[in-house]
């Protein structure tokens, strides 16, 4: 996995609602593709299922009710989206694009085909599993106290 398609997904993660906001951050993820030079392109690359554990432990201040949180989220699967065309790109055309903008080898990836198009009539998508290391983690220091 390129270092570019880690810090697509950390950009697009940082300016997410929530992860408490199950619908809006749904609704973002549906809207924004990962961040890309090209933002005019035919190709985009969506977040789909996405996967997120929280982590809750004594903060390292020694405080008693403090708690530090992490969250850790990883896309379950991307959908690489023809965008606002109803038809699958050209093979040619994907490989180039998943090789040149995300460092990724379409032939070692398993794109399947969805019947309905992005969300909101966005486009033709495929979808693949993502590198396993692909993730974002961000923590907070509770201090409330109980």
């Amino acid at each position: 996995m390129s270092s570019t398609l880690q810090e697509a997904y950390t950009a697009l993660m940082s300016r997410a609602p929530g992860a408490a906001f199950r619908r809006a951050r749904s609704l973002y993820l549906n809207k924004y593709p990962l961040p890309q030079p090209d933002q005019n392109g035919p190709l985009r690359l969506f977040v789909c299922q996405e996967r997120c554990e929280e982590l809750e432990q004594p903060a390292p201040d020694g405080v008693a009710h403090h708690r530090l949180v992490t969250l850790t989220c990883r896309p379950g699967e991307l959908a690489l989206v023809h965008w606002q065309q109803p038809q699958a790109a050209e093979p040619s055309l994907i490989a180039v694009y998943l090789r040149d903008t995300w460092g990724l080898e379409a032939d070692a990836l398993q794109l399947l085909t969805c019947d309905e198009p992005w969300f909101r009539d966005g486009g033709h998508q495929l979808r693949f599993s993502p590198p396993d290391t692909l993730m974002d983690q961000q923590s907070s220091l509770l201090t409330l106290s109980e």
